[in-house]
């Protein structure tokens, strides 16, 4: 931890002010010397002039760590001014680098340490980062990246390793969001709804579950979430707006008994449908079952028409649906 502690001190705690990168060149030289690098014996470049083919085009990246023996490039070093957040323009720049000198491990150095990978793994345009490091002491962060960059540790497949486990937690927060995402959407809702009917339909009747539910607010939310102004101006009842309590749309089977209603939809392939708006008027339509099946949820196919799902049927005023084998 000591390593580390030394970076913390060096590269962080005595820049009081915001200074130029030409001044912080040499405070980062002396963080590679921390690490056991040595620009004397041949293991980092300062500023290369890197030619790009045929053309007048060249790179310069600020540091190219090497193996001093074979002249092998390891990683490649970019900083910018310690006191400015490090920007995705910063981040484009080291990819580059990382791309022309074909590396898979590259360093941005400013307010804080970020460690870029562009192996096989990457599928991204540019370099992923895949560790954002504080300079704050006693870091563990900061004490694992001593121990994958310093000289006398360095190895590749530690440092491989080290990006593959980095990528499963970015894909495990990738697929949490999109878990969140769905548990949190009106459709979702509308599915777990859907079980609960079918859970109260197995003791009682259906039309009287329908009826019921049709005063009960069914809310899934991020716990310790702030509740959205709009919902906070109702419940203190003073939202004068429009807006809707309720989550489902109260739907009566005719027969009543979803079984039945079931059972007897398999066998005719047709059923009507009548829409109840609160201005009075209704509508019918004639339901073609072709389609549905033993293994078809009833009320989800029918809370799947894009009029019923959640936020358009109160949009359209809906008020009901009856849905009836008989016309």
């Amino acid at each position: 931890m000591e390593n580390w502690n030394k970076l913390c001190y060096y590269l962080s705690e005595k820049i009081q002010t915001d200074i130029p990168e030409n001044e912080f060149e040499p405070i980062v030289e002396k963080g590679l010397e921390i690490l056991g690098w040595d620009e004397f014996s041949g293991d980092f470049e300062i500023r290369p002039n890197y030619q790009l083919g045929s053309t007048k085009n060249s790179l310069r990246p600020d540091f190219v760590v090497k193996q001093s023996e074979t002249g092998e490039k390891l990683f490649v070093v970019e900083i910018k001014r310690p006191k400015v957040p490090l920007s995705s323009q910063n981040q484009t720049q080291l990819s580059t680098y990382m791309r022309q000198f074909k590396l898979d491990f590259g360093i941005l150095i400013g307010p804080q340490i970020q460690i870029f990978y562009d192996g096989n793994l990457n599928i991204n345009e540019n370099a992923t980062l895949i560790e954002n490091i504080e300079f704050k002491r006693d870091n563990e962060k900061g004490k694992h990246f001593v121990d994958l960059f310093s000289k006398e540790s360095f190895n590749k497949n530690e440092l491989y390793d080290f990006a593959k486990r980095s990528f499963k937690k970015i894909n495990e927060r990738e697929t949490e969001k999109e878990i969140k995402k769905e548990i949190l959407s009106n459709d979702f809702k509308e599915v777990v709804w859907d079980l609960i009917i079918k859970k109260l339909s197995t003791e009682y009747d259906i039309n009287l579950v329908s009826k019921v539910i049709e005063n009960i607010r069914l809310e899934i939310s991020e716990k310790n979430s702030q509740i959205p102004e709009k919902e906070r101006a109702f419940k203190n009842n003073n939202y004068s707006g429009e807006i809707y309590s309720n989550d489902i749309l109260p739907i009566q089977l005719n027969p009543p008994s979803e079984k039945e209603f079931k059972e007897r939809l398999l066998s005719s392939k047709t059923a009507y449908i009548t829409i109840f708006y609160k201005d009075g008027r209704t509508r019918q339509k004639v339901w073609n079952a072709n389609r549905f099946n033993e293994s078809s949820h009833l009320l989800g196919n029918i809370r799947s028409r894009p009029d019923f799902r959640n936020g358009n049927w109160q949009k359209l005023k809906i008020e009901k649906v009856l849905v009836s084998i008989y016309k």
